[in-house]
């Protein structure tokens, strides 16, 4: 191994390592408030199951939405909600870039021996995530009984890809469009307005019922689509006539963090301080 490639691993390593020590700060910060903690997870129990009610009424009503039943609508939706929660649990933060850009805190990231990047990614840890972790595993559980599934350990293995790639589709794409505030100052009703496809259309709705434009820019545009949707084709045995799409969401969400990646980078340079 050449000298400058142990280097590299040498500095991937220590950021590893620091990345693991800010995280732990920021857990340790999050976990004093004991009651808040509690009272924040049991909120996100009530939320979950206010909305999974609604649609259980829905369906009630009208029996099938667009072929799919209420167990496969839970999968849909708690496939994306263990997606999102794993997201939130270390980046929820990452919206609020605008915030930390307005009230000049960004600067602090810059004097420091440590990425900017990766220090903004492990700022803060969020227990409200945890909560949305927990009730996505029970209704993943109660839709695989349900539904008479018989998952292999190679299906098992995927399954668990596709979590994290859901988490990685999410983090990617709030990430991308945070990162424009370092030209406009302001990010945050962009964030806001793309991420109501995500919890408007694509958390608990096949996305089919909808006309090709909305699916277009839930696919292309804002592939919210793949946390949940094509990933659930082929684990509810409808991926037929859909090609790779139920198979590419951890290819998707490459994609995206290496475009926000590039998206930061190039704003970092512009960025100038608020002086605030």
């Amino acid at each position: 191994m050449s000298e400058s490639m142990a280097q590299v691993f040498r500095e991937v390593a220590a950021l590893g390592r620091a990345w693991r020590a800010m995280l732990r700060a920021a857990f340790l910060s999050r976990v004093a408030y004991r009651a808040d903690l509690w009272v924040g997870i049991v909120g996100v129990f009530v939320l979950n199951g206010a909305t999974l009610g609604t649609t259980w009424v829905l369906l009630k009503r009208f029996d099938r939405l667009g072929g799919w039943g209420f167990y496969d609508i839970l999968f849909l939706y708690n496939l994306w909600l263990i997606g999102h929660g794993l997201r939130v649990i270390l980046f929820r933060h990452v919206g609020q870039l605008e915030t930390y850009i307005i009230e000049g805190t960004f600067d602090q990231f810059l004097l420091r021996p440590v990425s900017p990047l990766l220090q903004f990614l492990s700022r803060e840890v969020h227990y409200l995530g945890l909560g949305d972790v927990l009730v996505s595993s029970t209704g993943i559980a109660l839709a695989y009984h349900h539904l008479g599934m018989h998952w292999s350990g190679g299906t098992w293995l995927w399954f668990l890809v596709v979590a994290v790639s859901a988490a990685a589709v999410e983090l990617g794409l709030i990430l991308l469009l945070a990162s424009t505030a370092f030209w406009t100052g302001r990010s945050t009703p962009l964030v806001n307005t793309a991420t109501q496809f995500s919890f408007g259309v694509v958390q608990q709705y096949p996305i089919h019922i909808f006309g090709r434009p909305l699916q277009a820019i839930v696919t292309i545009f804002l592939p919210f689509a793949f946390m949940n949707y094509y990933p659930s084709l082929y684990f509810l045995g409808k991926a037929q006539g859909y090609g790779i799409l139920p198979f590419i969401s951890p290819l998707v969400a490459l994609v995206l963090l290496v475009t926000a990646g590039i998206v930061w980078r190039r704003g970092l340079k512009v960025y100038t301080s608020t002086g605030s």
